[in-house]
């Protein structure tokens, strides 16, 4: 489980040798001036005045008039390889890595002996992560200086990048027999012999490097992971006991070990060995916060819940005076379904630096599942004055008051979270107008309301939230009931089984006048809601009234009335209807 936070810290040549494919800048910085070509007697004053100005007026910031400075020499003189060398730079720099390849390609093709063109045409297969083309690159390399061990290694590399294993395997051999057998070596053929699946020969070049450099503790950890992949377990602990001997203080041979016994299935040792790691001071807190959030994300050989709380709470121990240990233990205790502590642990957080807006985020939304409306309405207004009109602060102080039922407030918070978000945010603005169409409906904005729910259809035609609470005011108005009944039922295909939308499709064909149909919706209703609601009770009497079954409408509405008497709702028109032995509406 730990072996990404091992291999992002210690094995970083596994990734890349001498480069990464997702480095920002070339292998030659783009504001180093190359080698001008020497012009040649041969060449004309015009031609020589038009490269020195296109140097000059590139020195100088003017990239369009370079631009067009070169094309001109190129025009005049096709065969100046040091001007499309120029025009490349200018294409690279200004981002259109067509046009710069198609420049450095010929530049190169001119003139093959200068390495600087090759490094160009390497640096913008780079930043297009064309690595098909790279390894020919390498080789022109290789030709023009056959002993610079780097240019083997990465393109041994890019072959790797490419899924051309064998080819990359072949290069490594020439490595080998021309520079002699590096640690690179081992650790690159073990990473493309699991790419190709083949285990027994990745462990065989690990065993190689532990044989050959026994002082470094790296191949060991990758070695125990292969084996306890493998399903030798007890040959890893043995090969870890070993390395634990040879660096007692190495935190990483710990994790390794903890890592063992959770395949093994060995839940205290596994915390024992990973409690050790925490204690070290070589782990920083980036990495133990990295082996948390990787142990409650851990789906195949998880570790129990209450051992990652502990460690959580460790790392705030560890750390008392930093937000992030107390962030961090908010997150893993809201993972773990422990809301109040994980709201205490985003308070001390806050309280360490109010100024972070993601422990803002996580202690609103612990608040809200907690029920605790008061508390997201003080601590909402209390980030929206550190961070002004921030849409994600509104909308939660928004459901703080929609929790409270204070509409009005809750309006005027998401209108402003609406017209704070970003417009690319969609599922943010689908959710505001799906819950401003909610409390429209409640304030008797009717027409408001039928907006909003169709803004948030529009930008989201799956949104089944939108689609059943349109669909179910529409019928509770009996306004437009042939789109309710289309609305509702695509809820149901979306959502399907879920009591609430069956119901409001039970309810909008009642309204229609279909009430066996609406019969057979509202009993899917009941048989999927695990405890039946006043609403979905009254309603099912209402449709067998309809149907002229009396006494089974007054037996559910005797149900319905018990629980809202037991809630302190208004029982007033149930108990008519019961007197009354009919549907009343």
């Amino acid at each position: 489980m730990w072996q990404v936070i091992i291999k992002v810290r210690c094995f970083g040549q596994l990734v890349a040798f001498g480069w990464l494919m997702v480095a920002g800048g070339a292998v030659q910085a783009q504001d180093e001036v190359a080698v001008p070509k020497v012009l040649s007697v041969g060449d004309s004053l015009l031609i020589k005045e038009l490269y020195f100005k296109g140097i000059q007026q590139k020195s100088s910031g003017q990239l369009a008039a370079a631009e067009n400075t070169f094309d001109k020499l190129v025009n005049l003189q096709p065969e100046n390889d040091a001007a499309h060398f120029e025009l490349a730079r200018i294409y690279f720099e200004n981002e259109d890595f067509a046009a710069a390849e198609r420049s450095a390609k010929r530049a190169a093709a001119l003139h093959p002996e200068n390495e600087w063109y090759w490094n160009l045409l390497l640096d913008i297969y780079k930043k297009t992560t064309n690595v098909r083309e790279m390894p020919m690159v390498f080789d022109e390399l290789i030709n023009l200086n056959p002993d610079k061990l780097s240019h083997y290694q990465d393109k041994a590399y890019t072959l790797y990048l490419d899924k051309r294993y064998n080819d990359a395997l072949a290069v490594w051999e020439t490595v080998a027999e021309k520079f002699g057998e590096t640690d690179d070596q081992y650790l690159a053929k073990y990473q493309i012999y699991l790419a190709q699946g083949n285990t027994a020969s990745a462990i065989r070049e690990l065993e190689l490097l532990v044989a050959k450099k026994p002082e470094e503790s790296k191949s060991y950890i990758l070695l125990a992971e292969l084996y306890t992949n493998a399903g030798k377990s007890k040959k890893a602990l043995a090969l870890l006991d070993r390395a634990a001997d040879l660096f007692p203080n190495e935190p990483l041979v710990l994790l390794s070990k903890s890592d063992t016994y959770l395949v093994m299935g060995k839940q205290r040792q596994a915390y024992d060995f990973l409690r050790q790691a925490f204690l070290s001071d070589q782990l920083d807190i980036d990495a133990k916060a990295g082996i948390l959030y990787t142990a409650i994300g851990e789906q195949e050989h998880p570790i129990e819940g209450k051992y990652v709380a502990d460690l959580a709470n460790l790392l705030a121990e560890s750390y008392p005076g930093e937000a992030k240990a107390h962030a961090v233990r908010g997150d893993i205790y809201m993972q773990l379904q422990q809301l109040e502590q994980a709201r205490e642990a985003y308070l001390e957080a806050l309280d360490k630096n109010k100024y972070i807006e993601g422990v803002w985020q996580q202690l609103l939304q612990v608040e809200l599942q907690m029920g605790r409306y008061h508390d997201v309405e003080t601590h909402g207004k209390e980030a929206l004055r550190l961070f002004a009109n921030h849409p994600l602060f509104l909308f939660f102080t928004g459901h703080g008051f929609l929790g409270n039922k204070n509409y009005q407030e809750a309006r005027t918070h998401l209108e402003a979270a609406l017209n704070n978000a970003n417009e690319t945010h969609i599922p943010l603005l689908t959710q505001l107008y799906s819950n401003l169409g909610d409390i429209y409906h409640v304030l008797s904005m009717h027409a408001e309301s039928d907006v909003a729910y169709e803004e948030a259809i529009a930008l989201d035609s799956t949104n089944a939230y939108a689609l059943n609470n349109y669909a179910y005011y529409l019928a509770i108005r009996n306004e437009k009931l042939a789109l309710a009944a289309e609305m509702s039922k695509k809820s149901n295909e979306i959502m399907p089984n879920y009591a609430s939308y069956e119901d409001t499709y039970a309810w909008v064909l009642f309204q229609q006048g279909k009430y066996e149909e609406a019969l057979i919706w509202i009993e899917r209703a009941i048989k999927h809601s695990e405890k039946a609601s006043d609403t979905l009770l009254e309603h099912y009497g209402d449709i067998l009234a309809k149907l002229g079954n009396i006494d089974g409408a007054v037996t559910q509405w005797k149900k319905a009335r018990a629980i809202s008497q037991s809630v302190g709702k208004d029982i007033d028109k149930l108990s008519k209807k019961i007197d009354a032995k009919q549907y009343i509406d």
